[in-house]
């Protein structure tokens, strides 16, 4: 069993108020430094930014590129000052005198048992930044919602839940009319379909795949999205015709895999 150090690096819209908003962590030891902030994807060589924007407000959103300076910072803090505790909690310390918006908590230690630091920092940020304190019990909707907000696209102000989507067609031809479960807009836009194949009845399920095949159809043939940025989410990877024909639409994740969340973000970035 080893102990970890940690702060929790916070945002200050208004600096006067004091009230800070969670969004990264910094673990650090004798030996070990890691930092994990909204927006650093696993396997992303850069963060993306644009979870920032409900993180900023208004007064701050014309500067959200200042969050990946930061990001930068904070990853060279824990490189070049790493086994070197009390030299990190100075920096820590006086960055107050260095930005009014940023800030590091008190923070606290925690034991890691056999994990390696790098899990104890993942679990921390779950718990602190990307996740609710309390975890009560999901249902199929919940674990969903849970995946979707490990993939960090739920930070952003775009992100809408059930959607109906209105594209005007030629004159005298009835506009294209057709509704999604989550979906996100803005330069990366992605629109998702979310079906339950385990305990469905099978009529219900038929009527699911019918639905997300036609709006994923009519969203490629507007233009509206390219079939990679369509995605279904589900809870199964088992082949049947129903997979095979969501397959050809649309990119299908099982949500109950443990990097369902990774896939998310990879389909985001485009990578």
């Amino acid at each position: 069993m080893s102990l970890l150090n940690y702060r929790v690096i916070q945002f200050l819209r208004d600096p006067l108020r004091g009230e800070g908003r969670n969004i990264g962590v910094i673990v650090f030891s004798q030996s070990w430094a890691g930092f994990k902030s909204i927006g650093m994807i696993d396997e992303a060589a850069k963060p993306e930014l644009f979870g920032y924007m409900s993180v900023a407000g208004n007064s701050y959103k014309e500067s959200i590129w200042v969050f990946g300076e930061w990001i930068e910072w904070f990853k060279d803090l824990c490189n070049e000052d790493r086994g070197n505790p009390d030299k990190i909690n100075n920096e820590l310390d006086a960055l107050k005198e260095q930005t009014p918006y940023f800030s590091a908590t008190g923070g606290g230690v925690i034991e890691t048992g056999s994990n390696a630091p790098k899990f104890a920092l993942g679990e921390l940020f779950d718990e602190l930044v990307g996740q609710p304190l309390a975890k009560p019990k999901n249902d199929f909707q919940d674990d969903v919602f849970e995946i979707l907000k490990r993939s960090e696209i739920t930070f952003y102000t775009e992100f809408e839940r059930a959607v109906e989507i209105t594209i005007e067609s030629e004159p005298g031809k009835a506009p294209i009319v057709f509704t999604l479960d989550y979906f996100l807009d803005g330069p990366k836009k992605l629109g998702f379909k979310v079906i339950r194949f385990r305990k469905a009845r099978r009529q219900q399920l038929t009527m699911k795949v019918n639905d997300a095949i036609h709006a994923f159809t009519d969203a490629q043939n507007s233009g509206f999205l390219d079939r990679n940025r369509c995605v279904v989410l589900c809870d199964t990877d088992k082949d049947s015709v129903h997979l095979e024909r969501l397959k050809s639409v649309a990119m299908v994740i099982n949500i109950t895999k443990e990097d369902a969340h990774r896939e998310i973000s990879r389909i985001h970035i485009g990578t």
